[in-house]
């Protein structure tokens, strides 16, 4: 299927990439029969709790680790304890082969890297997971390598937590504060109530949502493209086979080799991007990769000419609800001129 290619696209490319490069329990649970059933079995969350103006529970604070330009969350899956990589280009949950090894696959097939070579990637169920108290059973799962991660940054991770494990709850990335915030929503995707304080959003942006993989759009030299927003690129990426007047705004600093997952190899272009505009307000500069990404808009079925990774996030405190398919930005006061 389309939507597994392109998840495993992305998980390859952040494979590539990163070889470049106790608080009081509070109930968040939303209305019955909301959530997908038989995945997410409750949401009872520990952290830091959010009220609203009222004083009423609406949501929680958890810390985000960090491990580089990774952010972390700490969970168990089947009583072993680990880290998994928050990574909104994931659509779903992806493990780390070295720790499931044994585990009995209900079927595999091949995934596409961005220098257009394979790698076989299992699919399993997982009897239990738990996120911060975020507790999903019988859960599909992804399994492919991810071992040079964790040693390369000296932290055990189990996997990848997507997109869609939080697919009808509100998040909000705050890297400043490394904070990941969870907001209960109700069936039309509004917050329970209002936090306290209120946050104004400099931006706010419609999301595109193709197979639990969330787009966006941008201005760079004039013309209008497609980004994937991904938390897991520990860098902005860029086609490099973008029009000429968008590559006109990098300035490039340096080029390197790219491994791919089979004998291929290719060349990324390091450099930084001077022009980038999203809801009429410029934010720039942030640092670039550019690469081909053909493999991949080939494998999703549609043309993606860039992805938004660290440096997109580390802007400010950005909010993302798929329930509304919107995101909003508050950009950090040195941003915000």
């Amino acid at each position: 299927m389309i939507s597994r290619q392109g998840s495993h696209c992305l998980i390859l490319f952040l494979l590539v990439m990163s070889l470049l490069m106790c608080p009081a329990r509070i109930s968040a649970k939303p209305a019955p029969g909301y959530l997908v059933p038989g995945m997410l079995e409750c949401v009872s969350i520990s952290g830091k709790p959010i009220n609203d103006l009222q004083g009423n529970t609406v949501g929680v604070t958890i810390p985000l680790k960090r491990a580089g330009r990774l952010f972390l969350l700490e969970g168990t899956i089947d009583n072993m304890i680990g880290n998994f990589i928050l990574d909104t280009g994931a659509s779903g949950l992806v493990l780390n082969q070295t720790y499931f090894r044994n585990a009995i696959a209900v079927d595999d097939e091949e995934a596409g890297g961005v220098t257009g070579s394979t790698a076989s990637v299992e699919r399993i169920n997982v009897k239990r997971l738990l996120i911060s108290d975020l507790v999903y059973t019988n859960m599909p799962a992804d399994v492919t390598p991810l071992g040079h991660l964790e040693n390369r940054r000296g932290v055990k991770i189990l996997g990848l937590f997507g997109m869609s494990l939080l697919k009808n709850l509100e998040m909000v990335i705050d890297l400043r504060n490394n904070e990941l915030q969870i907001f209960r929503l109700d069936r039309t995707g509004n917050r329970l109530g209002p936090p306290s304080p209120v946050v104004k959003y400099d931006i706010i942006q419609k999301i595109g949502e193709f197979h639990s993989i969330m787009f966006v759009k941008a201005t760079i030299g004039g013309k209008v493209l497609d980004f994937c927003l991904d938390t897991g690129a520990e860098s902005n990426v860029l086609s490099i086979t973008a029009h000429k007047n968008v590559l006109g705004t990098v300035t490039i600093t340096r080029r390197s080799g790219l491994n791919g997952v089979g004998q291929d190899r290719g060349e990324v272009l390091f450099g930084t991007l001077n022009e980038f505009s999203m809801g009429n307000r410029q934010m720039v500069p942030m640092e670039t990769i550019l690469c081909s990404l053909t493999a991949m808009s080939r494998k999703y079925g549609c043309p993606i000419d860039g992805m938004l990774g660290y440096d997109f996030f580390a802007k400010g405190k950005i909010y993302i609800n798929l329930v509304k398919k919107e995101m909003g930005i508050c950009l950090k006061p040195e941003e915000n001129k």
